[in-house]
């Protein structure tokens, strides 16, 4: 016969020395087990930060931490998304593949409008360590898969450059700035539909002063580093959501530059994900060293195809010609002929910077 005070005697006293020793680790992300609260970091992979506080922020120190901004739209700042290293790294990889942006046209071609001119490149998804890392990071952040996400499209702001009020559309759920280099004045991204603060002290009180563009609206003005995610559709993510119109404000002083993520619901290229996977990516030459980029270029030129295919052998403004050296569209540089290389990249539309610019990243 079973002694069953025995058996529960000896259940019970394994399973408080269980508790006590905390030899199972993964105990602590579930609710409820030893009275605690839920630990978020624990099941997501993001560092603890604390409770939420009366100013919509979680944190734990002045390192990371996430702020809500608005409820219309449904804003949040991620403050220190980036390292310092990882601002330099990305503003590298663009900064020679820079070109007069464009914007969606007829048939979802790229077109110029001055409803928005800056500059840009796109750095595609799992370019290397670090872009895979960012986009984890997002993953981790936006609670959906790195698959869903697009390609990161990195933009620079000179003094004017704006982009108009406008909203992302084109199914994505929300969209991501994350700033790379802050302009000593303006470049605020701001909701022009919107006032709806959290709380009305986060505007130009503790922010600083806003140029014109941004006040009276619910904005956020560029900091090395930082993250605004906002919501494109409405709760129920199917309706677009008004209140998402936004604009980068004219640059007044300095330079912005940002990198853009759109997220989607679904997989985005999910064919085009799964390659970028399994095949290492091989960066494009500054187009200012004049090379050609396929092995058939030269018989393709005698072909006739710089007139006939000049999109794809001359370039366009959505990405480099492959085959400008065969078509005599730029000149063969030596390395540290500065001068010819720069004449390439303006006559290819590229820009060319001074290291001045990227010297408020530097260590």
């Amino acid at each position: 016969m079973i002694n069953f005070k025995l058996y529960y005697a000896l259940f019970f006293a394994t399973l408080l020395q269980l508790t006590a020793s905390g030899s199972d680790k993964t105990e602590e992300k579930l609710i409820g087990w030893q009275g605690e609260t839920y630990k978020p970091h624990l099941a997501t992979g993001l560092k603890e930060s604390g409770p939420i506080n009366a100013r919509g922020s979680t944190r734990k120190n002045d390192t990371e931490w996430i702020q809500t901004v608005s409820w219309s739209p449904r804003a949040f700042v991620y403050h220190n998304f980036l390292s310092r290293d990882e601002v330099r790294h990305i503003v590298k990889l663009a900064a020679v593949q820079m070109k007069r942006s464009t914007v969606v046209g007829p048939n979802n071609t790229g077109v110029v409008d001055n409803i928005r001119t800056s500059a840009g490149t796109f750095l595609m998804r799992n370019q290397d360590s670090v872009i895979s890392a960012v986009e984890e990071r997002l993953a981790v952040w936006s609670q959906l898969p790195p698959s869903h996400q697009e390609d990161m499209q990195v933009l620079r702001y000179g003094p004017t450059n704006k982009y108009g009020p406008h909203m992302d559309g084109l199914g994505r759920v929300m969209s991501v700035l994350i700033y790379l280099i802050a302009p000593e004045a303006g470049g605020e991204t701001a909701f022009p539909n919107s006032n709806g603060w959290l709380h009305p002290e986060m505007g130009e009180s503790t922010q600083g002063p806003f140029s014109p563009c941004a006040k009276d609206h619910v904005a956020y003005r560029p900091k090395t580093g930082d993250a605004l995610m906002f919501y494109d559709l409405t709760p129920d993510y199917k309706t677009p959501d008004g209140m998402s119109t936004h604009t980068g404000c004219p640059v007044v002083t300095g330079v912005k530059w940002n990198a853009v993520k759109w997220i989607h619901g679904i997989p985005f290229r999910g064919d085009e994900y799964l390659k970028s996977l399994k095949e290492k990516h091989i960066p494009l030459p500054d187009p200012g060293m004049c090379a050609n980029l396929h092995e058939m270029c030269e018989e393709w030129a005698a072909k006739g195809e710089c007139t006939h295919n000049p999109g794809y052998m001359l370039g366009s403004s959505s990405g480099q010609g492959a085959c400008r050296k065969a078509c005599n569209e730029c000149t063969p540089c030596a390395e540290s002929d500065k001068a010819c290389i720069a004449q390439n990249r303006i006559k290819g539309g590229y820009l060319s910077f001074d290291d001045s610019e990227f010297e408020s990243i530097q260590d």
